[in-house]
């Protein structure tokens, strides 16, 4: 083989093995990077999840006893109608 012939065939095969290398290592970061993001997101959701959860949790429980208050002021009122109503002051107009 004439060796005019190999010097660029192995420049250029050398050329190839490097932007292959340098490829599979950009590569290899970029998947390092993500994968790293990925489990702080992952942990992070997880986290805010929670704690969503236990507001959740909160806020119910506080307009679960406010809508007892509620229904307990509704039904008073209910009462004093209608005992007002028996007594004959409302056609009156008595308070």
């Amino acid at each position: 083989m004439n060796p005019e012939i190999l010097i660029p065939i192995a420049g250029m095969t050398s050329g190839v093995v490097m932007v292959v290398a340098v490829a599979h290592t950009i590569r290899h970061w970029v998947d390092k990077h993500y994968e790293h993001k990925r489990r702080l997101n992952d942990g992070a959701d997880t986290g805010q999840v929670t704690q969503l959860e236990e507001r959740m949790a909160a806020i119910a429980e506080d307009l679960s006893g406010r809508m007892l208050d509620l229904e307990e002021r509704v039904d008073f009122t209910e009462r004093v109608l209608a005992q007002g109503r028996d007594r004959g002051l409302l056609e009156q107009g008595k308070p």
